[in-house]
Formats: C-alpha cells, sequence, structure tokens
C-alpha cells in the first residue's frame, strides 16, 4: 500500500485546485458568448419623428400702441378646425395612435379643434410699437411600430403603424411685437 505523504496531499490538492481554476474561466467565457434572453413579446414603440409645426385656427389681430408699454388683451374667433391624424401609414384607428402617444409622453393630445370659438391671448407690447398675435395649434409627429427582439437581441418589427400628427398645444399663440408690422413667427 502507498502511502501519500503530506507532500503528497500538497501535489494532489494543488493540481486539483490548478485544474479547476483553469475549467473556470472556459466555463464563463461559453456564457458570456451565449445571447442573452430578451424575451419573445412584441411590445409598441413610439418614437418623436421630425420637429414640431404650427398650423393657425384663426386670423392674425393686431393693434398699435400709441400710449405708454402695456399688455394688449386679443380675443380672437377661431375659424379653422384641425385634427390629429395619420400622415404617412396610418393602418391602426386615430383614437388608438393617440392613447398611445398620451401614456408614453404623459401629455394630453387633443383629437380635433373646433371652430367658431373664441381664445384670448395678451400681449406686452412697447410704446409706439405694433403687437400681432396669431392663434394656432402646435402639431408634434410620432412613428409607431410593434416590434419584438429577434435573433442577438436585434429589434425586429413587426408592423410599423406610420406617423401620427397630433395636436400638442391648442392653442398655441405666434407672436411678435415691432415698430412696423410684422408676421407673428412660427
Amino acid at each position: 500500500m502507498t502511502k501519500f505523504g503530506t507532500l503528497g496531499r500538497v501535489v494532489a490538492t494543488t493540481t486539483l485546485l490548478v485544474g479547476a481554476t483553469v475549467a473556470a474561466p472556459a466555463i464563463a467565457s461559453a456564457s458570456a458568448n451565449a445571447p442573452a434572453s430578451c424575451g419573445t413579446d412584441s411590445f409598441i414603440t413610439i418614437e418623436k419623428y421630425g420637429t414640431p409645426y404650427y398650423r393657425p385656427i384663426g386670423t392674425t389681430a393686431g393693434k398699435y400702441n400709441a400710449g405708454e408699454t402695456s399688455t394688449l388683451r386679443y380675443a380672437i374667433k377661431t375659424t379653422t378646425s384641425r385634427s390629429t391624424s395619420w400622415t404617412v401609414g396610418g393602418s391602426a384607428s386615430v383614437g388608438w395612435g393617440i392613447a398611445k402617444v398620451e401614456a408614453k409622453f404623459d401629455h394630453n393630445v387633443t383629437k380635433k379643434t373646433t371652430k367658431g370659438i373664441t381664445v384670448t391671448d395678451t400681449l406686452k407690447v412697447k410704446s409706439k410699437n405694433y403687437g400681432y398675435v396669431t392663434p394656432k395649434v402646435e402639431y408634434r409627429r410620432f412613428n409607431i411600430r410593434k416590434e419584438h427582439y429577434g435573433a442577438n437581441c436585434k429589434i425586429v418589427v413587426n408592423q410599423n403603424y406610420g406617423v401620427i400628427d397630433v395636436i400638442w398645444t391648442n392653442p398655441f399663440f405666434s407672436e411678435c411685437v415691432s415698430k412696423h408690422s410684422c408676421t407673428p413667427k412660427p
């Protein structure tokens, strides 16, 4: 019978530990190269698309301030109705698109404006200057898609619902103040 002395146990233990250390990185490396599980469920993606733009809902009103600097009040009746709508694609209802945008950005969107409503704005106008105001709506655009994760967690588009133009601000007032007549921007 062969007896292992203390030296034999040390050699055997060291060999065992070295083998474990060499094997451990190989196991960790194999799991690091395996694709992570990103899930299989589909999800809705809503992204801002382009920049805001503005459309008038009433005529421009203006006044000349012959006195001291003051705040002028404008009451303007809306003459045009505007709507939230799909501009590109649009394979879903407008109401569904509005609900998705409102949920994502926590902001109330206007579906449609009504003409014949009086809107008011105040504008500080310097002495001997004109002040002009135009009531508008502010539109913002969003692209809405249904997607899922594919191989290697790459995003795959199931369906592109298109671009929805939502009325973000109603009314929005374009204003200008000048010594001469001016056009309210934006």
